[in-house]
């Protein structure tokens, strides 16, 4: 049963399984769904004619598909809509996570910080055990000070910092406890999409910053 719920919920932040040019089909499908609740139907329909892609938009959950596919979408999709890449890829984390990890936390009984405290420490080291070649993100716990505050560090050969940040604050939305937190995102100069730390640290009700 946990081999089977490992599996499922490798996607979490980052899916960079099998091989580190390929990521899981479930996140392109995701992210079609997403632009077209942003578009509509037909205009993301026709971004993606535009784009030429080697898989026409045709996705699987199941599928692996080229992290420069990810990207590509990601970009033209951000254009269309006149927001920033970063921005574009913070939201559609928050949008992805309820739909990833419904099946694997409660939030009437878990805290948030053991649920971020897992997606490292035991998602990505089972995608390894799995997958031999894997290449995930780095998720790491650098700090946590009990139910008051958590810090964790993204590090990755991908430029996906800001769909990690989305992706972890979408994960503490989920909980009812949400407006006791607040969420931000700090970097290292030069900022890079390779590299953030997000700190996690009680706060007056109802405030939040997002990365």
């Amino acid at each position: 049963m946990t081999g089977s719920i490992d599996r499922e919920v490798s996607g979490l932040l980052g899916a960079e399984i099998m091989n580190s040019d390929l990521m899981k089909g479930a996140l392109f499908v995701h992210l079609v769904e997403f632009s077209q609740t942003q578009l509509g139907y037909d205009r993301v329909e026709q971004v993606i004619a535009d784009l030429t892609l080697a898989n026409g938009g045709a996705y699987t959950s199941v599928g692996m598909y080229p992290v420069s596919e990810f990207m590509k979408l990601q970009g033209a999709i951000s254009a269309q809509m006149n927001i920033d890449l970063d921005e574009f890829s913070h939201r559609f984390g928050r949008y992805v996570i309820p739909l990833l990890a419904i099946h694997h936390v409660n939030p009437e009984k878990d805290h948030p910080f053991d649920f971020l405290e897992r997606v490292h420490g035991t998602i990505h080291v089972s995608v390894r055990k799995l997958y031999p070649d894997a290449n995930p993100p780095s998720v790491e716990v650098i700090e946590r000070v009990g139910n008051r505050s958590l810090v964790l560090r993204y590090r990755s050969h991908r430029p996906l910092a800001s769909f990690c940040g989305g992706m972890l604050e979408g994960a503490l939305n989920m909980f009812r406890d949400r407006n006791s937190y607040i969420f931000e995102r700090r970097d290292a100069e030069p900022r890079t999409e390779t590299a953030a730390d997000f700190y996690v640290f009680e706060g007056p009700e109802g405030g939040s910053h997002g990365a």
